[in-house]
């Protein structure tokens, strides 16, 4: 659902040794690793968590039934669940755990932690999309557990792929450690979190799929994106989730490797639909119409980032190029705005953000005010924001959102049941919330398609959000930290790197 990450120490230089002719890289033998990140997290809760840095850390410490390439084949590898099978009438699928997983605690790893996991995705608030379609959830045995769907559901594998394996007797017995100090079965156990400062995981060397390489990791509070910069070229970071101010500043040093991966994610302008006025389907329109999307995109993200108004990314299943685009057309705007009887300059009050999407803010208060729509810029702390933000405290704002898996996660923006989580915009519409239910249960892919149609073609025309751009996701890395190809969407696992 939303966005960000940390850091902490350790130098990666080429040593050469006097009097011989040998080098040695600073890197050999190491096996810690300090990953930064822009913004503390606010809880581990494996189901109900709501932003990429705690996915990010999550990841590292909780697994999954199965892991789903996610290179546009989605091709299914096992994880806790050695193999699996679907029944003929697409309502039944059985996984077949594997009998050597355990927790971090020694637990084995049992088909009733699977269901009490997937029943906690199933009532959560944040990341219920996940297991949608899933009616039920049934451990016949202690290896064996059967999901019960009532309609078939094509995307339901992908969805369960991502729904991290809790231990039910910890949940049970641990009250608040559950969340504070998380007991996962993935590559690294959980060890400290200090408030505002950083979380440090070590190594499980009793993980099934083999103890990891780098035995030491700790996620560090770097909001700065400047000093992030600086310590990833001292060697005190050795990984982090970079943005395009500091792009050549780092691509300029030889110590430091980047890559840019294509995802879903998108930055946009939501308007609370519930206050005036925002209310008014022309006022929105006007307010898209205003932005100078390529100026944006150049100015703040240095040109790494794919214009686009649609919520929907262009290599996302459900795009067309026939759904409405919005362009810079301030004349346009200011036509919409006499015709919703708007007499400028109009005051729409404060354009709230968290800290790191400041610099975006000022461009569309800059845009704004060419067609005299005047916002004065409140910036606070991210979680604090966020708590504004999902309880409807606001009037207009700028952010970037993540909805990745299959589109049927974008039923998380317009959706009636997703107001004060990811239906930011307060947006209720019966006609869209059936088009959503009509897709889950579409099996037929082209028919599927033509729901997505109506239903991204219907967001833009009532300009329920103002979409921006598809901004790249920037990783830069000391050259010596060995780490595959990163796939669509970015998430990545420490489990997988090497010095």
């Amino acid at each position: 659902m939303k966005r960000l990450t940390a850091l902490l120490a350790a130098a990666a230089m080429a040593v050469s040794l006097v009097g011989s002719a040998l080098t040695v890289s600073a890197s050999e033998g190491k096996t810690d690793l300090v990953i930064a990140m822009e913004v503390d997290i606010d809880t581990l809760h494996p189901s109900d968590y709501s932003t990429a840095v705690e996915h990010n850390i999550l990841n590292q410490i909780y697994d999954t039934l199965i892991y789903m390439n996610l290179d546009g084949n989605h091709d299914p590898e096992p994880r806790l669940a050695e193999s699996y099978e679907i029944s003929e009438d697409g309502l039944d699928y059985t996984f077949h755990l594997r009998d050597d997983a355990t927790f971090h605690d020694g637990t084995p790893v049992t088909a009733e932690d699977v269901k009490f996991s997937l029943e906690l995705y199933m009532d959560s608030a944040y990341q219920g999309s996940k297991v949608t379609g899933l009616s039920s959830v049934e451990a016949t045995d202690d290896h064996t557990v059967v999901c019960h769907l009532d309609n078939p559901y094509s995307p339901f594998l992908l969805g369960v792929s991502q729904v991290y394996i809790a231990s039910k007797a910890y949940y049970e017995s641990a009250g608040d450690d559950f969340v504070n100090a998380p007991v996962g079965s993935g590559p690294y156990k959980f060890v400290s979190r200090t408030s505002g400062s950083n979380v440090i995981l070590e190594a499980y060397e009793d993980y099934y799929r083999g103890a990891p390489s780098i035995k030491d990791v700790t996620f560090e509070v770097i909001p700065d994106q400047a000093t992030q910069a600086i310590a990833l070229q001292t060697g005190e970071v050795n990984f982090a989730n970079i943005d395009s101010s500091t792009l050549a500043q780092l691509q300029a040093n030889d110590t430091i490797t980047i890559a840019e991966v294509q995802n879903s994610s998108f930055t946009y302008v939501s308007m609370n639909l519930e206050k005036a006025p925002f209310d008014d389907v022309r006022v929105r329109q006007a307010i898209n119409y205003a932005i100078n999307r390529e100026n944006l995109v150049s100015v703040c993200y240095d040109g790494e980032a794919e214009v686009n108004s649609n919520i929907c990314s262009k290599d996302r299943f459900g795009y067309s190029e026939d759904q409405p685009q919005y362009t810079y057309d301030p004349e346009k705007a200011e036509e919409l705005l006499a015709e919703a009887g708007i007499e400028t300059p109009y005051d729409l009050g404060e354009l709230l953000v968290a800290e790191q999407y400041s610099n975006i803010a000022a461009v569309i208060q800059s845009d704004l005010a060419a067609v005299g729509l005047n916002v004065t810029i409140g910036v606070q702390e991210f979680n604090s924001y966020i708590g504004n933000l999902t309880s409807g405290n606001y009037g207009i704002t700028v952010l970037e959102m993540t909805l990745d898996g299959d589109s049927q996660m974008l039923e998380m923006a317009y959706g009636t049941e997703y107001i004060g989580t990811a239906n930011n915009a307060r947006y209720s519409d019966e006609e869209m919330d059936a088009l959503f239910d009509e897709a889950q249960l579409e099996t037929d892919q082209d028919a599927r398609a033509e729901i997505f149609n109506e239903i991204l073609t219907k967001a833009q025309e009532e300009a329920i959000y103002a979409v921006i751009c598809n901004p790249l996701t920037l990783y830069a890395y000391n050259a010596d930290l060995n780490c595959p190809e990163f796939p669509f969407e970015g998430l990545y696992s420490v489990y997988d790197f090497s010095w």
